[in-house]
């Protein structure tokens, strides 16, 4: 009887024995977890239209209003807070592809921070929803020219901008026309775009973010301009990004205040696009 009483206690001797054994061979834990393990969830479109009764306008809204308003100012936070938007938006493009802050707001600081074809697929959804609205096919079209160099599919976008638009039909074809011709001067352009869109702005918050993406257009401006002189100087093509410091030609590279940075391909430089893993596109 005592032997057979003993039976558990050794079963439970040997199960801790073995349990201890898995606990001392496991890997170390990270001291610094992944900035994934502290993003913010993002509640999908169904469970959304749920929570709100069926009304899908009503969860779009609220979604859209979180994706501005709980995004942290510590540039530490930069890939978290662009994984929580891009995340965020596309929510808010399924519930209500018409959202007219989703694409707008989408556009100024996804696409300008990094996510180009993220916010494109934003603009890209209000064309085909907002078939009174000239705006979502302008951006588009212009994004279609700065950030993938498709000039045609700029010219058809700026085409459908101008058979919507009631005032502004002509200037959206001299835009493609200008674009057609190659006397678009993008990055000027470019600056005087994301300007205008920082004046029409009054929420501060939203001011400070597209202040950041000015300055980084301002610090590919900078590096554009001094490959510019160099070539002028030595009559070469640049090879090497580095030659414009040695050359004196700049100081020191420009900084990115989003963190991202340039890039140097194929000749020219480029804003870099933000990679974060699990959101690539298939």
């Amino acid at each position: 009887m005592k032997a057979r009483n003993a039976v558990p206690l050794v079963i439970a001797a040997l199960g801790f024995g073995l349990f201890a054994a898995i606990w001392a061979m496991r890997s170390p834990a990270s001291a610094e977890p992944p900035p994934e393990v502290f993003d913010r969830v993002v509640v999908s479109a169904p469970v959304q239209l749920l929570l709100t009764g069926g009304d899908r306008f009503l969860a779009a809204n609220i979604e859209s209003i979180r994706a501005v308003a709980t995004t942290s100012d510590n540039p530490e936070a930069a890939e978290a807070n662009a994984s929580f938007a891009i995340r965020a938006r596309r929510v808010v493009a399924q519930l209500n592809p018409c959202h007219e802050d989703n694409y707008y707001q989408g556009n100024a600081l996804l696409t300008w921070g990094g996510a180009v074809a993220e916010g494109n697929d934003l603009l890209k959804r209000a064309t085909e929803c907002r078939t009174w609205d000239e705006i979502p096919p302008f951006f588009y079209g212009f994004n279609q020219y700065f950030f993938l160099h498709d000039v045609e599919g700029a010219r058809a976008s700026l085409e459908i901008a101008a058979e919507r638009a009631t005032d502004n039909a002509a200037g959206f074809r001299k835009f493609a026309i200008m674009l057609a011709a190659g006397e678009l001067k993008d990055d000027s352009a470019a600056l005087d775009f994301l300007q205008q869109e920082r004046t029409q702005t009054s929420d501060p918050k939203l001011q400070g973010m597209l202040d950041k993406r000015i300055a980084r257009l301002q610090g590919l401006i900078t590096l554009r301009a001094a490959q510019q002189r160099y070539e002028a100087r030595f009559g070469q093509p640049l090879t090497n990004p580095r030659a414009l410091i040695d050359s004196g030609e700049l100081e020191a590279f420009p900084n990115d205040p989003l963190r991202i940075g340039y890039e140097f391909a194929d000749g020219r430089f480029r804003l870099k696009e933000l990679k974060i893993a699990g959101l690539e596109r298939p």
